[in-house]
């Protein structure tokens, strides 16, 4: 049993989403070793796709990438087109009615093991309502397989865990791509405030429109809803309604760098910012430095589970990094979360 299967075990979640920071990074390889993880454990696996994975040639670069091993017995979700390009034989259980570009999600059993391509929705309804199907069916786990713009994969609302895969190909040197690495930790752990007048007001504040201002009224806070807020206008609609005693914004959709930027320039003391969980974060880490900088922080209602970060430390372009020297650097820099490069060590074992 690998330390990284014993973590995802360990946690005792349903689901767990394998989210890659960009292409290349080795995302695939990690779904690949969990799977294979399972297949020895005996229990059966679920396999999903918050958009599409798994084809053979990388359609940027024509370069052959590794494509997603499914043991006999496990249950995957793909979309219909994507049966004939499978090497494993699949037998069709049913045609949901959620669809993808390349036709209906399908849900069905894989007789023969094999590769397949995974194609399925992006949305967190849809992703939530087939990883129960695939439960429903028997998997005892199911393995969501994402990307850093296909979020809804890595939601706490539709998965109990997530790991992050990263690599060479996510910037031009190793400390940048640690530098990325360490901003998206960061935001893949914000926790939920600890103020509980606060957080319970937040709550309220959501479940009554798409957005919320808390005002401080000593030590209880009143909440002044939003509905109807158009997501790329929202910070300024919220601004709109500030006081001098708003103590935070809420937000349900959307946090982007010009909202921030909007915040900083209308408080000399900046509230707190809150969202419904870190995958509603689309900001540049130069902008968030900023915000801490001048005394913001950002809060989540729903907070997200890092279990471990993967690497690959080669890119397809040939900028390759001593594998060992980024595993020590990554492992320093984002204790106390465990850092893997699952081929490096598989072959030290060897």
């Amino acid at each position: 049993m690998s330390d990284l299967f014993k973590q995802v075990s360990d946690h005792q979640g349903k689901a767990t989403a394998i989210v890659g920071m960009t292409k290349n990074v080795g995302k695939t390889v990690t779904l690949n070793h969990l799977v294979k993880e399972y297949e020895k454990s005996g229990v059966v696996v679920g396999l999903i796709s918050a958009g599409y994975d798994g084809e053979r040639f990388d359609r940027l670069t024509l370069k052959e990438k590794p494509r997603i091993y499914t043991p006999k017995g496990s249950v995957i979700a793909t979309a219909e087109a994507c049966f004939k390009a499978a090497d494993a034989v699949l037998e069709l259980i049913e045609i949901t009615n959620f669809s993808t570009p390349l036709g209906p999600v399908c849900l069905a059993e894989v007789k023969r093991e094999g590769l397949v391509e995974l194609a399925g929705p992006g949305s967190v309804s849809s992703l939530k309502h087939i990883i129960s199907s695939l439960l429903s069916l028997g998997a005892g786990h199911v393995l969501v397989d994402g990307a850093i713009n296909r979020l809804a994969s890595a939601s706490p609302l539709v998965t109990d865990a997530t790991i992050l895969a990263s690599g060479a190909s996510l910037g031009p040197t190793m400390d940048d791509v640690i530098k990325k690495t360490i901003f998206r930790k960061e935001l893949f752990t914000k926790t939920v405030p600890e103020e509980k007048a606060l957080l319970k007001a937040a709550h309220d504040g959501i479940e009554k429109g798409n957005a919320a201002l808390l005002h401080r009224n000593g030590n209880d806070f009143r909440v002044e809803s939003v509905r109807g807020i158009i997501p790329l206008l929202a910070g300024a609609q919220l601004l709109d309604k500030c006081r001098e005693e708003t103590a935070a914004l809420v937000f349900g959709g959307a946090l982007v760098d010009d909202t921030l930027l909007d915040i900083m320039e209308s408080f000399k003391k900046l509230p707190l910012v809150v969202v419904n969980d870190a995958t509603r974060v689309f900001i540049s880490p130069e902008i968030y430095y900023r915000f801490l900088s001048r005394g913001g922080d950002i809060f989540v209602l729903n907070e997200m589970k890092l279990l471990a970060v993967t690497l690959n430390p080669t890119d397809p372009s040939g900028r390759d990094y001593n594998p060992g020297l980024f595993l020590e650097k990554m492992k320093d820099v984002l204790k106390p979360y465990p850092v893997y490069d699952l081929v490096y060590q598989e072959g030290m074992v060897q």
